[in-house]
C-alpha cells in the first residue's frame, strides 16, 4: 500500500549487524520509507526502530506483513530463513529484496526464484558490492578503453578480523558456518567479477582453515575463467592483517589489459600503469558515508527505482543464481582438485 506522499512502504525482517547497515541506508533512499521492522529478538528490533525512527516493531513476520500490507520487504536474515520468509511475502503480493547469499543450496535458491515468479512479485538479491562506487568507476573506465582489452584481473583480500576465538566479532555466527569464506565473502568478489567481465565459464579452487576456532574455511585461492576470456585470480584470507588500516576499499583489485593496467588500492586510490611501466596515482572523492562508499544505499535505491519504473534489477533472482552457482562450483572444484564448469542447472 503506497504512502500518501507517493513513496513506497517497506518493512524489514532482521535487526542484526547488517540490518542496522541497511536501516541506516534507507534513510537516504528516495521514493521509499521503512514503516516497520521485525526480529524474533523484539528488544533488538525496538532498539533499531528507535535509532532510525521506524514506527512499528514486531516479533512475528507474518503478523507484520498482514498488519502493514507493505509494497516490499527487505529480508536481512541468515540464508536458511530466506525461502520461508520470501514465501510469506510473495503470498501477500509483496516484492522482495533478499540478503545474500540467497540460500544455503542452489536448489533452495531456485525455489526462491520460482516462488516469486509464480506470485508475480519482483525479487532482487541484495548483492551490494557491485554498487561500491569504485567498481562502478572501474567498469566505466574499462568500457572507455583506458587499458585496451582486459585479459587478467587479480583480487587480494586481507582483513585480519578472523583471528582467535573471538573472530568476526560483529557477526559471531560466522564461526559456526561449515562453509565460510567463499560462501560469505568471495560471493561478493565473484559477483563483482561478473559485473566487470561477464559470466564465469569454469572455476578452480583450493581452500583451507587457518583459525582452528572456526568451523569453515578462512583461506582460498580461486581462479575464475570468464566466458569473455578474462581470467580472475582471487587470493583471499581474513586471517592476515590488511596492508592499509583503516581501509576504504575492502580489497585490492588490479585489471591488466592490452593497453595498460588499472588498480584500486585499499586506501581508496587509483593507480594507472602504462605498458612502458610508468605509473600515475590519483585519489578520488568517494562517498564517505554508510557502508563502503554508501553502496548499501545505492543498491537499495536501484531496487526502489526498479519497482517504481519497471526497470530490470541488475541482481534479480535468475542473475544471482549464476553468482551462487559459481560459489558452489568453487567448493566442488576444491574437492575434486579439478576445473569445474559453472551452470545453474
Amino acid at each position: 500500500m503506497m504512502a500518501t506522499d507517493g513513496s513506497l512502504r517497506g518493512v524489514m525482517i532482521g535487526a542484526g549487524y547488517f540490518g542496522d547497515v541497511q536501516a541506516d541506508a534507507w534513510q537516504r533512499v528516495e521514493g521509499a520509507r521503512i514503516v516497520a521492522v521485525c526480529d524474533r529478538d523484539e528488544p533488538r528490533a525496538r532498539k533499531m526502530a528507535d535509532r532510525y525512527g521506524i514506527e512499528q516493531v514486531y516479533a512475528d513476520a507474518a503478523a507484520m506483513l498482514d498488519a502493514e500490507r507493505p509494497d516490499f520487504v527487505d529480508i536481512v536474515t541468515r540464508p536458511d530463513a530466506h525461502l520461508a520468509l520470501t514465501r510469506l511475502a510473495a503470498e501477500r503480493g509483496c516484492h522482495v529484496l533478499c540478503q545474500k547469499p540467497a540460500a544455503a543450496t542452489l536448489d533452495e535458491a531456485r525455489r526462491i526464484v520460482d516462488v516469486c515468479a509464480q506470485r508475480d512479485v519482483r525479487l532482487m538479491i541484495n548483492e551490494n558490492w557491485r554498487w561500491q562506487p569504485w567498481y562502478r568507476w572501474l567498469r566505466d573506465a574499462i568500457a572507455r578503453g583506458e587499458i585496451g582489452e582486459p585479459f587478467h584481473s587479480r583480487v587480494v583480500i586481507r582483513r585480519g578480523d578472523g583471528q582467535g576465538s573471538d573472530a568476526f566479532a560483529r557477526q559471531p555466527y560466522f564461526r559456526e558456518m561449515p562453509r565460510l569464506l567463499i560462501f560469505e565473502t568471495l560471493i561478493h568478489t565473484i559477483d563483482v567479477s561478473r559485473f566487470l567481465f561477464g559470466d564465469v565459464g569454469r572455476v578452480a579452487c583450493v581452500h583451507r582453515r587457518l583459525n582452528p576456532h572456526l568451523a569453515g574455511e578462512d583461506y582460498a585461492l580461486l581462479t575464475l575463467e570468464m566466458a569473455s576470456g578474462v581470467t580472475v585470480l582471487v587470493d583471499a584470507n581474513r586471517y592476515a592483517p590488511p596492508a592499509v588500516k583503516p581501509f576504504r576499499i575492502p580489497e585490492t583489485t588490479t585489471v591488466e589489459g592490452t593497453g595498460g593496467t588499472l588498480s584500486l588500492t585499499m586506501d581508496g586510490g587509483i593507480e594507472r600503469r602504462g605498458l612502458d611501466g610508468t605509473t600515475q596515482c590519483e585519489t578520488r572523492d568517494w562517498p564517505d558515508v554508510g557502508y563502503f562508499g554508501d553502496a548499501a544505499r545505492a543498491t537499495q535505491q536501484h531496487f526502489v527505482d526498479g519497482l517504481r519504473t519497471g526497470a530490470p534489477f541488475e541482481t534479480d533472482g535468475p542473475d544471482n543464481l549464476k553468482t551462487l552457482a559459481t560459489v558452489f562450483a568453487a567448493y566442488d572444484a576444491a574437492e575434486k582438485r579439478a576445473w569445474v564448469q559453472v551452470g545453474v542447472g
